[in-house]
């Protein structure tokens, strides 16, 4: 209408774009209305620069013409679905607790896991995976591999931050495979803001696409678990104990952007680094989010360590880290070998590096 003004300005439009499929009366709206839903929007908007800066000139009235309203319109609409960064770290960590069998709950900020814990009772994982880095949770998006009922979102709505023991924990994200009537109600109650995803098991064997100038870098997913590589030991013989500590850790570490070390126990992550130039650095972050709790602890790198006298292995070796599981492959491994030998420390290599970028 209007001489073409008005086309998109119109509640069929808007409201198939801004309803919350989330929100039954939402939805309940629409159906009332005959509106359905869109999952893309994708707008040409008015050439207006090109338009008024045209050599030929252009009339002030066409000019005019040429502001875009209903696109930008849509565009902001659009824009409150999920956002880019919402996607990704959601997709990170839906990606990270797949790959586990035990129930587990992995809780994501900026695409790193600051947060993993797996076990029987899934309160308790959801709690030791806060607990993990309890200020880099708030904001964050948490993922369960197992399905979410009342009991665990009432944890999830309720649930204080261990660093004060009083403000509630908010999440931009609950991401599980499903949820019961009842597990949905009370996490609508938790944040008018907070999306809940339901996810599908990832299928392996897919390419890792990244763009870059010119074209696309393609390679295989690292779709490894350890139930599909050797830990070799190459110097003390670790305890069983430790040994699943190692191959925890190391399932941790590949959803960690490099350099990344995850230092793990109990099947929990205790301390991360990650996204540091040197690995040294990346190794003194974990330690000292993992604290007194590294006594006997696992450490897992996502690739080799190319010193390690007065390096980041003799510090791990210092700090009473119990066992260290790494790709190897530097031209110093026999140092590396050397140094965990002196301290008593169980060293593995596993032949496969992550670096994850």
């Amino acid at each position: 209408m209007l001489d073409g003004r008005v086309k998109t300005l119109h509640p069929n439009i808007h409201g198939g774009i801004l309803a919350r499929r989330d929100q039954k009366h939402h939805m309940e709206v629409l159906n009332e209305h005959g509106i359905g839903t869109f999952d893309v929007v994708v707008v040409n908007l008015y050439p207006f620069y090109d338009k008024v800066t045209s050599t030929g000139g252009i009339a002030f009235d066409d000019g005019i013409e040429n502001i875009d309203i209903g696109g930008p319109a849509m565009i902001r609409a659009a824009a409150k679905e999920m956002s880019y960064n919402n996607y990704l770290d959601a997709n990170a960590a839906w990606n990270c607790v797949f790959e586990f069998r035990n129930p587990t709950c992995v809780i994501v900020k900026h695409t790193n896991p600051c947060g993993v814990a797996s076990g029987d009772d899934i309160l308790e994982a959801y709690r030791l995976a806060v607990k993990a880095d309890p200020v880099s949770a708030f904001g964050g998006i948490v993922a369960f591999n197992i399905e979410v009922d009342d009991a665990l979102a009432k944890e999830i709505r309720e649930f204080r931050s261990p660093t004060d023991g009083e403000t509630r924990m908010f999440y931009e994200i609950v991401v599980a495979p499903k949820y019961t009537e009842k597990g949905l109600e009370i996490l609508r109650g938790k944040s008018k803001t907070l999306r809940i995803l339901e996810a599908k098991k990832n299928e392996k064997g897919k390419l890792s696409l990244r763009q870059v100038g010119g074209g696309w870098l393609a390679q295989d997913s690292d779709d490894l678990t350890p139930q599909d590589i050797q830990f070799n030991v190459v110097s003390e013989k670790p305890q069983d104990n430790e040994l699943r500590d190692a191959e925890f850790a190391w399932l941790c570490v590949k959803h960690v952007k490099s350099n990344a070390i995850v230092i793990a126990k109990d099947n929990r992550m205790l301390g991360m680094g990650s996204g540091q130039p040197n690995r040294l650095e990346s190794l003194r972050i974990a330690l000292r989010k993992a604290g007194d709790e590294v006594k006997g602890a696992a450490l897992a790198s996502d690739a080799f360590f190319p010193f390690a006298w007065k390096d980041a292995v003799e510090e791990a070796c210092e700090s009473g880290i119990g066992v260290i599981a790494e790709p190897g492959g530097s031209i110093r491994d026999g140092d590396a070998v050397d140094c965990c030998n002196k301290y008593g420390v169980s060293l593995l290599f596993t032949k496969v590096r992550h670096f994850r970028h």
